[in-house]
């Protein structure tokens, strides 16, 4: 979003049981309260399953934006907010940052991932609902509410700006495709892709990863991009590159929208810039080339 917003893993086959799902469209239940300052977790009742979130709430006077952070298959809430460091941000820069849980720790991103496709678990409902949750609980600015995601986030990401865009005016996705068929946005969305090209879990180029355990053979992130766009209605990219990042920003877009694409030469499938420096058998290396949780906002506030 630019204070544009002012408009307007890799994962699963088999994965964990959850509580049975029932009619996904009903209303939420849950308690309201006014939210305190700091990290709290919270429920929300929705679809016949109590769904959990982590919320952080800055110490400031609102209406403040909202980020909802959506972790990767087989992750957490807990988990993305100490990977990204998304709340040290919050804390400084006055923005509210929730983490949602997925069902069975996935996302019902279209053709992924795991249970929340099996079950058919409506995610985009779910998290729409979340947002007028925190909005009975927090002062939101209705013009600034973003989704970033990574892996199969990334993937829910794409599809909250296809189908809640009268929500959510940007999304930033980070290393995760396209994983519906159709694009239909009530009105253009803000996009920033972040993705390594020698991710194993989800390669660049589409297809299945020789690290991936979904099961899913993805879409590539130029076939993502293609359909974003033109969904979007957007024209003449153009593309910069600045040692190991290479940025391809589209100039037509309708105003006040803005699209961008970061490749990061040599970066693997976690989180870039990660708090976590370690390699894991799952994931690999994180980069260092990019802080992506200082990117993906900048992007949000300034474009």
């Amino acid at each position: 979003m630019k204070r544009v917003a002012r408009r307007a893993g890799a994962l699963i086959a088999a994965v964990v049981l959850v509580a049975a799902c029932s009619s996904n469209r009903s209303s939420p239940s849950a308690t309201t309260s006014a939210a305190q300052s700091g990290t709290t977790h919270a429920t929300l009742r929705f679809g016949g399953i109590t769904r959990t979130y982590r919320l952080y709430v800055p110490d400031a006077s609102g209406p403040l934006a909202l980020v909802v952070a959506l972790h990767g298959g087989l992750g957490s809430g807990d988990q993305l907010a100490d990977t990204t460091q998304f709340e040290a941000l919050a804390a400084r820069e006055h923005f509210v940052v929730a983490f949602p849980d997925g069902v069975g720790a996935t996302w019902n991103a279209g053709t992924c991932c795991g249970v929340a496709v099996t079950r058919k678990i409506d995610d985009v409902a779910f998290l729409v609902a979340l947002v007028e949750e925190i909005a009975h609980r927090v002062s939101i600015d209705r013009t600034r509410v973003s989704a970033v995601g990574h892996s199969n986030g990334a993937m829910m990401a794409f599809r909250l700006g296809c189908e809640a865009a009268d929500v959510f005016s940007a999304i930033v996705p980070v290393a995760g495709s396209l994983e519906i068929d159709r694009c239909t946005p009530a009105r253009a969305v803000s996009l920033l892709a972040i993705h390594g090209d020698a991710d194993r879990n989800h390669p660049i180029d589409g297809g299945a990863g020789d690290r991936s355990i979904s099961n899913v053979l993805y879409r590539s992130m130029s076939t993502s991009l293609v359909m974003w766009t033109a969904a979007m209605g957007c024209a003449q990219p153009s593309t910069t590159i600045a040692g190991p990042i290479s940025t391809t920003a589209w100039t037509r877009c309708p105003p006040g929208v803005g699209t961008k694409y970061i490749v990061i030469a040599g970066a693997d499938h976690p989180w870039p810039g990660s708090a976590d420096r370690r390699a894991t058998a799952l994931q690999g290396v994180p980069t260092t080339a990019l802080d992506a949780t200082a990117v993906a906002w900048g992007f949000l506030e300034g474009g």
